[in-house]
């Protein structure tokens, strides 16, 4: 049993998605309603929600059998099938797009992004993201004390340099850098904090004690009860085309 199987339920109750921006910038890169999609990683189906109800369809793959269950569970319509990026179970040239959102650093680069282009079509398109917290954010300032104080310097996930994108020899490729603020309840805030795989990866038995710590900090900033958490996003999208 890996982490993502541990945090599965966690990941469902806390994990807040993505803004529109991200998939108004998948249209305008050319995704059609016609588009066999794949979800690379697509855990508990956060990143295809909102394509399956705008009815495209989708096909998500992840090696994580109780995140593939909440998937299911919540979004009936979509395919969900178990697999690595690694070694996709798919014919070549099978999606028209392929999408990761927030999962792509927890693969082997070169490798995914070479199953990546055997599956997709020629002329198909790549969407990979990522959000991040901006640099001076109050609850990441607060989530990096909490972290430092209790002898853990390093919470934050690292994106991978994406030398595999650019090296891959798309016809075109792009960036573009989302912002997006948005705000959560403090009770799903800490939900989100148990459902980061790096949490458990770097606090191991002492997650909940974490947790509570960061519970009282952010109480002091924002007050009591269950306060509303302002959050204030960059969102990187990686597009390209076959």
């Amino acid at each position: 049993m890996n982490t993502f199987d541990l945090i599965s339920e966690h990941y469902d109750r806390g994990r807040l998605g993505y803004s529109n921006d991200i998939y108004n910038a998948l249209v305008g890169y050319g995704l059609a309603p016609s588009h066999a999609i794949l979800d690379l990683g697509c855990g508990t189906g956060l990143a295809s929600a909102p394509l399956i109800e705008n009815g495209y369809h989708v096909t998500g793959v992840d090696p994580s059998e109780p995140m593939l269950a909440i998937a299911k569970r919540n979004l009936p319509s979509g395919t969900w099938q178990s697999g690595s990026a690694e070694s996709l179970p798919f014919k070549d040239r099978s999606f028209d797009v392929v999408v990761s959102g927030q999962a792509f650093h927890r693969m082997e680069p070169e490798t995914a992004m070479a199953e990546v282009r055997r599956v997709l079509r020629p002329g198909g398109i790549v969407g990979i993201w990522w959000k991040s917290l901006v640099t001076g954010d109050p609850i990441k300032e607060a989530r990096l004390d909490v972290g430092l104080e209790m002898g853990v310097p390093k919470i934050t996930t690292q994106h991978p340099p994406f030398k595999a994108f650019y090296a891959a020899k798309w016809k075109e490729s792009a960036l573009r850098v989302l912002p997006w603020r948005t705000s959560t309840t403090l009770s799903s805030f800490l939900e989100y904090e148990r459902s980061r795989a790096v949490v458990h990866e770097q606090f191991s038995n002492n997650v909940e004690a974490y947790i509570s710590n960061l519970e009282e900090r952010l109480h002091a900033l924002l007050g009591p009860g269950d306060p509303l958490v302002p959050l204030s996003y960059s969102q990187f999208l990686y597009l390209a085309k076959k």
